[in-house]
């Protein structure tokens, strides 16, 4: 029997994608409220000043080539090899697709770790937490939207926020968990600080859609 080279055995572990590559069409995918969710992402992660930074989910690419363009060096890690991503792993064994002692000023999972059962998800975040300093993560919130904004000259406001429906969510093809019922923004919180601390975390108030966390890790520092 015919040994498989290393990046096979790698991809054999890994499971399948979600979805195709059509599901990142403009339209469908880069819809107007992701567009601002991007910015908020953008501003979090420039904030930080990284150097290198490692994204889970390559996506339709836009936050890495926006970071590039300021000569940040950017490497994703994807289940999908049709993202045409830097490590073929998933965020679930990030030691099994990245170099050993491989490390990052920060890691950013924006949207990713719902497409994996609930029961991984602190093992996400230790792998997240041991290889960069810094760490941003949003998830989708299950429930109502409702938002508001205001522009009056230089006055801008834009507020926003999510309620859970009034019944529970259901998985799907996609989506193992929501934030919502269930999974409270204080309980997904709470484990996020046995590896983190809290420096920052809201909705993103065009897109209350998506939530934003900014966490220190508590298992790795910056380096000097």
């Amino acid at each position: 029997m015919t040994a498989l080279p290393a990046s096979e055995l790698t991809r054999a572990a890994l499971p399948p994608p979600q979805v195709l590559p059509a599901h990142y069409s403009f339209e469908h995918y880069d819809d107007l409220e992701r567009w601002c969710s991007y910015w908020y992402q953008l501003r979090a992660a420039l904030r930080l000043r990284p150097r290198r930074v490692l994204e889970i989910g390559s996506g339709t690419g836009v936050f890495r080539g926006y970071l590039e363009r300021t000569g940040v060096e950017v490497l994703s890690a994807d289940i999908d090899p049709s993202r045409r991503p830097d490590y073929l792993a998933s965020v679930a064994d990030l030691d099994a697709g990245l170099p050993a002692g491989e490390r990052f000023d920060v890691a950013v999972a924006f949207q990713v770790l719902e497409h994996l059962p609930f029961a991984d998800f602190e093992r996400c975040l230790e792998g997240l937490a041991r290889r960069a300093p810094w760490v941003l993560i949003s998830l989708p919130c299950h429930g109502w939207r409702a938002r508001l904004s205001f522009a009056l000259g230089a006055l801008r406001l834009s507020v926003g926020l999510r309620m859970p429906w009034p019944t529970r969510f259901r998985p799907d093809a996609e989506h193992h968990w929501e934030l919502g019922r269930g999974h409270s923004r204080r309980a997904i919180t709470r484990r996020m600080q046995r590896y983190f601390v809290v420096e920052d975390r809201g909705w993103i108030p065009e897109n209350p859609y998506h939530y934003l966390w900014t966490l220190r890790s508590r298992l790795t520092t910056a380096a000097p």
